[in-house]
């Protein structure tokens, strides 16, 4: 094991992170992890035991890999990709928690990480009165594997492909052909299967001429992104914020009907931080008359993580010990009836968060919001 930390110094980007700290503190304080009362991961003294050659002392499959501690670093050291390469040899070295495997397996196996059978992937679609299945077309708008089952969180994918169809977008969607984008995969630090199922995507994408990718999660996005042209994938990538954002601005989508609510927007940090997407969303809630638009105490870069990214999504956490606990109390404080977001990770977590609460909150996606005001309500 430490022969194999010594090869983080061979990747230079990780190298020069470890170096570059000077261990002032400010990641380990913006962690979400260290809010609560339960387990705590502190960035500066993993790299200061790195940078003394000391055994890491940190599980990093705990890291939510929000990039919050990136955002107030004054060095640019990249933390997140040093827990990345670590998740890489705790996986050569069977680390890798057991809900990770498993979801490996299951998305071996079925496509999906909840291991749901494929052929029910596009059952989503039977609420959509056009057939839009592998229609030839070079945009594909890619759900995902959470929004593809989940009962909740298809409205948001029927609430997405509607709006493209009222705007005339010509699309085209996989239905039960889709399979997971990797991002589990890429997280629990398996490289080898990863390069397998990016590789298959890519030639389904390719086989149906595929140019442009409009995804769903800002998980799937980045994915498409950042990590499929390190095998070769070549194609436009867009958030759907951004894409129903040029939709409305060129006057292809018009949303029409008022609604009266008083609303709060959350950052998704692969949205935000990763992304820099911040103004496509609020442009989108913008376009909607009747709106009282209120920011949250922390927002855009300052963003606090819901607790599903980095493959946390899939590993059960304590009730009082979830990041979306604070971020819903903080909802509230603005005074706002529903808080937006745009990524199902964060929906799932504020709904729960909100149940356990006892709040009225409602918790809504964009696309939800979108496709309430353009003449339709979904669920």
């Amino acid at each position: 094991m430490y022969q194999s930390l010594l090869e983080l110094f061979n990747d230079r980007e990780a190298a020069e992170s470890i170096t570059a700290c000077f261990q002032c503190g400010a990641c380990t304080a913006a962690c979400p992890l260290n809010v609560f009362n339960g387990p705590k991961l502190s960035p500066r003294q993993f790299i200061r035991r790195l940078q003394l050659g000391l055994p890491v002392n940190i599980d990093p499959y705990l890291c939510m890999m929000c990039r919050a501690c990136e955002s107030v670093c004054p060095r640019n050291v990249k933390v997140t990709k040093l827990i990345q390469e670590l998740r890489k040899i705790w996986f050569k070295n069977n680390r890798t928690p057991t809900p990770l495997t498993q979801a490996l397996w299951k998305i071996y196996e079925d496509g999906n990480p909840w291991g749901y059978p494929s052929r029910t992937r596009g059952q989503w679609l039977d609420k959509l009165d056009s057939n839009i299945v592998k229609k030839r077309s070079d945009t594909l708008l890619y759900i995902g594997c959470v929004s593809s089952y989940d009962i909740r969180l298809q409205r948001i994918s029927t609430a997405i492909a509607k709006l493209l169809l009222k705007a005339g977008v010509d699309f085209t969607v996989l239905g039960d052909e889709e399979r997971c984008c990797g991002d589990p995969v890429y997280h629990a630090g398996e490289t080898d299967f990863l390069e397998e199922l990016v590789s298959e995507n890519m030639a389904k994408f390719n086989s149906l001429g595929i140019r442009r990718i409009v995804a769903l999660s800002p998980h799937c996005y980045t994915m498409f992104r950042d990590i499929y042209p390190r095998y070769g994938g070549d194609y436009e990538v867009l958030h759907y914020t951004e894409y129903l954002a040029e939709l409305i601005d060129t006057g292809k989508l018009s949303i029409d009907a008022r609604l009266e609510a008083r609303v709060t927007y959350h950052d998704p940090c692969y949205l935000g931080r990763y992304s820099k997407i911040y103004e496509q969303p609020r442009r989108l809630i913008e376009s909607v008359k009747g709106l009282s638009f209120s920011e949250m105490s922390l927002s855009k870069e300052l963003s606090l993580c819901c607790g599903g990214g980095g493959g946390r999504i899939l590993m059960e956490s304590k009730p009082e010990e979830r990041p979306s606990n604070i971020r819903v109390k903080q909802a509230v404080e603005t005074g706002a009836e529903i808080l937006i977001t745009s990524c199902p990770y964060c929906i799932i977590n504020f709904e729960d968060s909100a149940k356990v609460q006892k709040t009225p909150l409602k918790i809504m996606d964009v696309a939800e919001l979108l496709q309430a005001a353009a003449g339709g309500q979904d669920g």
